[in-house]
């Protein structure tokens, strides 16, 4: 290199250092274990995982799904006080007389059919369903945010790459100048690359408006403003990927086929309910007369009858074909878990390959461009066939960026999977 320089006299001598030193600053930030984060033993992705709790603790649906949960375990509260007493007070004028009567009575069920019973099981599945839905929302929203991170983080990325490529252009086209004021080349070249210095900063002006919009969208999504420094939150050491049967094990564990299965317990309890509506009933009263009468009672009351007449049985029946549906439902909602946690594997086993691929060919892009480079200063190298390899190296960079991004956001999400089929976040 240092005797190219010498021999270019004309040639801008930084030139033949962008190329290699950009592709060295690359590798050196995408390689898997070389890019450290700020704290060097802080685990990987904690970064990450501050920045989607202060989303969770800022979504307006985490409040809804958790005052359903407060429902639900009032709900569970009150079916508990059904299985106790009773209270009941009334005062009414004696026949005959101006005084009043005042009769307190307290009645204890002994036997239902089975309806208190069947309630309080009903009002613990529905707050195991709340819990799930919380469970489904928080695992929903974190992977949406890592998603459209991950998106920003590509064209934040890609506007930095532009910009280096913009100074390699500007680079060539005050070579191309000096050269065609030296008589070595033609006021073509100069007009051609020129014209490659205008679309890529065209290029860049797209790519500036897409970033703005990219981050407002991760802002809105996260509630939280986005800087420059959330593009580091996913590097550092990446930990060991889940093999594909860890991932599927984790289905039976997901919020989604937990919620449905919840349903059938719902369901079951509805069917419950309405085998009890037909059963008779037996309860201990205790009647306390006071005033113009006094008088004591203890004894039981049975009741028995068929409330609604004969379309309490075809309740029973509804409540068996609802039990069908949401069994069915489970089975559907464990084909698109699995169609979704398949997906997820393969995304990030196509990025971890993709980025190999184009380290490989990032690297010999930039050995390419050196040695076109060198042609060219040679004479033996047409200057279009530069321009041309200069923008190829670019791209293959920006695919090497881009697989980066996406083999870490993949593992992310892979590693939220596994998280949220074991707990709330």
């Amino acid at each position: 290199m240092t005797c190219l320089q010498a021999r270019a006299g004309d040639v801008n001598p930084t030139l033949t250092e962008v190329a290699p030193v950009i592709a060295k600053d690359t590798s050196r930030n995408l390689e898997k274990g070389t890019a450290q984060p700020a704290s060097v033993t802080e685990r990987w992705g904690a970064g990450m995982d501050d920045f989607l709790r202060g989303a969770l603790s800022a979504d307006p649906s985490m409040e809804g799904a958790r005052a359903s949960i407060a429902a639900a375990e009032d709900g569970v509260t009150a079916a508990k006080w059904q299985f106790g007493p009773s209270p009941s007070f009334s005062r009414q004028l004696a026949a005959g007389t101006s005084r009043y009567v005042n009769v307190l009575s307290i009645q204890q069920p002994l036997y239902t059919g089975g309806l208190l019973s069947a309630n309080l099981s009903a009002a613990r599945t529905a707050l195991r369903s709340s819990e799930m839905t919380l469970r489904s929302v928080q695992l929903q929203l974190k992977l949406r945010i890592v998603q459209t991170w991950s998106d920003w983080a590509k064209v934040r990325g890609r506007i930095d790459s532009l910009e280096a490529l913009r100074g390699e252009h500007q680079q060539l086209l005050d070579m191309i100048r000096r050269r065609t004021q030296a008589g070595v080349a033609t006021n073509a070249d100069a007009a051609l690359a020129a014209s490659r210095l205008s679309a890529v900063q065209a290029e860049l002006a797209q790519a500036r408006l897409e970033e703005a919009l990219q981050r407002d969208r991760l802002q809105r999504l996260a509630r939280r403003p986005v800087d420059d420094p959330l593009r580091a939150v996913l590097d550092g050491d990446l930990p060991a990927p889940p093999s594909l049967n860890q991932v599927l094990d984790r289905i039976q564990l997901s919020p989604e086929l937990a919620l449905a299965r919840a349903n059938v317990d719902l369901s079951r309890d509805e069917l419950a309910k309405a085998k009890a509506a037909l059963m008779p009933t037996l309860s201990l009263r205790l009647d306390r007369q006071s005033g113009a009468y006094k008088d004591d009672r203890i004894g039981f009351v049975f009741q028995a009858g068929l409330p609604g007449g004969l379309s309490a049985l075809s309740g029973v029946n509804a409540a068996r074909s609802r039990i069908a549906a949401a069994e069915a439902a489970v089975s559907a909602t464990e084909q698109d878990q699995f169609a979704a946690y398949q997906l997820e594997f393969t995304r990030h086993a196509a990025a971890v390959a993709s980025l190999q691929n184009a380290a490989l060919t990032a690297a010999t892009g930039d050995e390419v461009l050196a040695s076109y480079r060198r042609q060219f200063d040679a004479g033996k190298r047409a200057w279009l066939d530069l321009l041309n390899m200069v923008r190829e190296a670019h791209a293959t960079r920006q695919s090497q960026r881009d697989a980066a991004i996406d083999e870490r956001a993949g593992l992310y999400r892979l590693n939220l999977l596994l998280d949220g089929a074991s707990g709330p976040g």
